[in-house]
């Protein structure tokens, strides 16, 4: 990771009003979260500004505890606006316990918001996390080739409804063009 080049494109992410940051306890190694966190080391004014999200790929409480911790440490942050589990696809993962812990980090200020992101078996994930009644946000698999069927607009409708919040990620993927 060229680090003076990340720290470039964050400072004119920020001058262009991208203020959307996502990235994961995973991606790079943690280096994607200490770039990040050397952006608020220089610009500390800036966090205000972003809508910061991480991921965590622990379903367990002591993993997800492990992961946030570790995510602001080197975010130098003391909360992130949306927390997910990443890379769920059962919502059957979204147990008690991962509510009660996510509750916990919000009473604490940790976290904003909690969710998941899915990437198989979104219709049904969606469907089911919106009779949950305690998930703020998916991030999904979103584009034009999947989203003609009947299903997964009724599943977006749903999350819609249940108010929550919807990332599109993938928005170029899915294969060919028919």
């Amino acid at each position: 990771m060229d680090l003076s080049a990340n720290q470039l494109m964050l400072r004119q992410a920020v001058k262009w009003g991208v203020t959307y940051w996502d990235t994961a306890n995973s991606y790079r190694w943690g280096k994607s979260e200490k770039g990040i966190g050397k952006y608020f080391e220089k610009y500390p004014r800036d966090r205000s500004k972003i809508f910061l999200v991480t991921k965590s790929g622990a379903w367990t409480k002591r993993g997800m505890t492990k992961d946030l911790e570790e995510s602001l440490d080197r975010m130098r942050t003391d909360y992130v606006d949306l927390f997910f589990v990443h890379g769920i696809s059962d919502i059957g993962e979204m147990d008690r316990e991962t509510q009660v812990w996510a509750e916990k980090k919000k009473a604490e200020g940790k976290i904003r918001l909690f969710g998941f992101s899915t990437h198989h078996n979104m219709e049904e994930c969606l469907l089911d996390a919106a009779d949950l009644g305690w998930i703020d946000g998916i991030m999904m698999t979103y584009n034009y080739r999947l989203m003609h069927t009947g299903r997964m607009r009724r599943a977006v409708d749903a999350c819609v409804k249940a108010g929550i919040g919807l990332t599109a990620m993938k928005t170029q993927g899915g294969g060919s063009i028919r």
